[in-house]
């Protein structure tokens, strides 16, 4: 699966910085899942309470577009969930990957200068800047990547996506 192309030379720091990790991101995303079955792809492990790797995915998604972009560095409402259903199929997830990728990059094309320097107040007591929200929007999918990895690995079908 691919992400749609994106000219990152058409943009100036940090957008094209925070592009270009944001794609790295969703492709090893991408990747890690790449070969589950249905099965393993619903996959939770008994022992702990915790998502299963389907549900990560989702919670990624959502929690990139929706948390760190609209509701912190844009000001809006937290909006509901992109989709109504849960991901089912590693298909659908790759499909709902690259959308919800597109959707994002035309939501951080709209931001302005001032959107990145701007101070934003969490409400836990976090201070921090749009640019930083949105890198930590970045490192959280990537957390997921590594959860889903370690997650495969307790299954019993490990991955060589991340090398």
């Amino acid at each position: 699966m691919k992400l749609p192309k994106i000219d990152f030379e058409k943009y100036n720091y940090p957008l094209r910085t925070l592009l270009l990790g944001n794609s790295d991101t969703w492709q090893a995303m991408s990747a890690v899942i790449e070969d589950l079955t249905q099965k393993q792809f619903a996959y939770q492990y008994t022992q702990i309470k915790q998502r299963s790797i389907a549900q990560m995915l989702d919670h990624a998604m959502d929690t990139q577009y929706g948390f760190y972009t609209k509701k912190l560095v844009m000001g809006e409402d937290l909006p509901p969930n992109l989709y109504k259903k849960p991901v089912k199929t590693v298909r659908e997830a790759q499909k709902r990957i690259a959308e919800t990728f597109q959707k994002t990059v035309e939501l951080w094309e709209k931001l302005t200068p001032e959107d990145f320097q701007k101070e934003i107040q969490t409400e836990w007591g976090q201070v921090l800047t749009g640019e930083l929200a949105l890198f930590q929007s970045i490192t959280h999918t990537h957390y997921h990547v590594s959860e889903i990895c370690f997650l495969r690995g307790l299954g019993g079908f490990p991955t060589m996506a991340m090398g």
